[in-house]
């Protein structure tokens, strides 16, 4: 869980981080938060025309089309990606001129998607405009909502001739038929503004769509290896009470991601000589008496870069702790030797309200090694448990080093790759949306980690301790959407041919027990 999501710590203020680049703080960075100049040269622009998000047609301002896409109170979530492999090409692209947002099209002149956090009637996404799989490599005039509705229906088409198995069900032949009406109609709009309105409608119903494929598909999906559906405890919860209902709720597969959290150990945490709290054995021990595996997490992310524990923000305090724990419960099936690997706040000293800030930790001690050492030592000691890392999903609301395809890119090489069997991708879409791109976003995981298994890893949704700058679902009531998003994603984590599922809903101890509705979303996926 980043430092922000963690039960005592705000969340990571993006806004802050964004301030910082715009500044110039952060090294390589750059943005395109305000009125600049074009930079490419003639033909290299790419202008865009947002219209209304309900599908009225009302044409934005730059200034408003920029409020929509934060949500309620999120930072400039635009990047520019290869359209192939969703790795950031340049962050915070866009920049006003006149009337018109605008890109720049990259100086060595290949293809460019457009990232950035759009709504529809589902909630915010993750959109991708990427000019028909193609990519743009000269300048035009873009009507935003047409075009994304466009690229969104043709993965969707993609998606079903990649699965003949699935058995449309009313729903979604419903919002199908919706969207192939809508975007006919934006399709033979006479102006910029009926593309605007029929492509944001359209736009809606292939999120709707495409979410119910991937919602009833997946768990029907044939896997190469057998799931997991799994939850998370951590903050001292009393096993007594979790595991029953875990082991119930989850079986015949079920696992429970421990969080083995230094602030709640009872003996010196500096001392990886000390024992392991007594809690802890007694958590184990309660999770495998339920039927339940476990996935180990000796430490998360909040503390990775040592803010709080310094021993941890070091290489060999962090290994000293992943061994103390490793070696205490040779039981354990997982072990997550790292979490958010590629947050900022793990790998930069953060303030005490848990901004990243442009002071990194000293090279020897970045997350890169740190997992390295992890997944080795893991590997040699305990070679039939499976080696789990955790990747953090954001893509264009950081810096383009920190993004999930771009980060494992720079600093897994394939010797470290080789000691991982599990790379989970850690989801708080109230920070960073999936939505319609979750689909293109799980099957690049599965491309860039051929070797490995592949899955979500901690969810949850609008609590108290998260930021709740992006909507799903629905706006007004966040349990009901709650519900939704688990029922969701637990679904549509188990449908590909290299899926674990996972899923390890963070406030599992908290929300679960009181909300039956929770409680059948992941029934409901097994």
């Amino acid at each position: 869980m980043n430092a922000a999501s963690h039960g005592r710590r705000p969340r990571v203020n993006r806004k802050g981080l964004a301030a910082l680049l715009a500044l110039g703080f952060l090294a390589g960075c750059t943005t395109g938060g305000g009125t600049a100049a074009p930079t490419g040269g003639a033909g290299r622009a790419v202008a865009l025309k947002f219209y209304d998000a309900q599908g009225h047609g009302t044409l934005l301002s730059p200034r408003r089309a920029r409020a929509v896409t934060h949500g309620s109170g999120g930072s400039d979530s635009d990047a520019l990606v290869d359209p192939r492999t969703l790795r950031v090409l340049d962050d915070f692209p866009l920049y006003e001129d006149g009337p018109r947002l605008r890109f720049d099209l990259p100086g060595r002149g290949g293809p460019a998607a457009l990232a950035l956090n759009w709504p529809t009637d589902q909630g915010f996404s993750t959109v991708v405009v990427d000019n028909g799989g193609k990519g743009f490599t000269r300048g035009a005039t873009v009507v935003f909502n047409h075009a994304a509705a466009q690229d969104a229906k043709r993965r969707l088409d993609e998606a079903l001739a990649l699965r003949p198995s699935y058995r449309r069900s009313a729903r979604f032949t419903a919002a199908y038929r919706t969207a192939a009406r809508e975007l006919a109609r934006a399709d033979a709009a006479d102006s910029d503004a009926g593309r605007g309105k029929h492509g944001q409608r359209a736009l809606s119903a292939v999120d709707a769509a495409y979410g119910q494929l991937l919602e009833e598909y997946g768990p029907r999906a044939r896997r190469e290896h057998a799931p997991w559906t799994g939850v998370t405890v951590a903050d001292g919860a009393d096993p007594k009470r979790w595991a029953p209902l875990a082991g119930s709720l989850t079986r015949p597969d079920g696992w429970v991601r421990i969080v083995f959290d230094p602030d709640e150990d009872p003996v010196d945490p500096d001392d990886p000589r000390a024992p392991v709290p007594r809690r802890y054995r007694e958590a184990v021990a309660a999770a495998h008496a339920a039927g339940l595996k476990v996935l180990g997490q000796p430490v998360d992310s909040a503390y990775a870069n040592g803010s709080e524990h310094p021993e941890l923000g070091t290489r060999a305090g962090y290994l000293a702790r992943i061994k103390r724990y490793v070696d205490a419960f040779p039981d354990i099936e997982a072990w997550e030797i790292g979490n958010e690997v590629n947050g900022c706040w793990t790998d930069s000293r953060t303030t005490g309200g848990g901004d990243c800030t442009d002071r990194l930790l000293p090279p020897r001690d970045r997350m890169r090694h740190k997992v390295a050492d992890a997944a080795a030592y893991v590997r040699k000691k305990r070679p039939e448990a499976a080696v789990v890392l955790t990747l953090y999903w954001q893509l264009g609301t950081d810096a383009a080093r920190w993004s999930a395809f771009t980060w494992p890119r720079a600093n897994l090489p394939r010797a470290v790759r080789e000691d991982i069997d599990v790379v989970l991708l850690s989801s708080w879409i109230e920070d960073a949306p999936l939505g319609l791109a979750f689909d293109q976003v799980l099957t690049r995981l599965a491309a860039d980690f051929p070797d490995q298994r592949v899955g979500l890893g901690e969810l949850g949704y609008w609590n108290e301790d998260t930021s709740r700058f992006y909507w799903a679902f629905d706006e007004d009531d966040p349990a009901a959407a709650r519900r939704r998003v688990a029922r969701r994603y637990y679904a549509a984590a188990l449908g590909y041919p290299s899926s674990v599922g996972g899923t390890f809903w963070w406030y599992f101890a908290q929300e679960m027990p009181g909300d039956a509705g929770l409680r059948a979303a992941v029934r409901g996926a097994r």
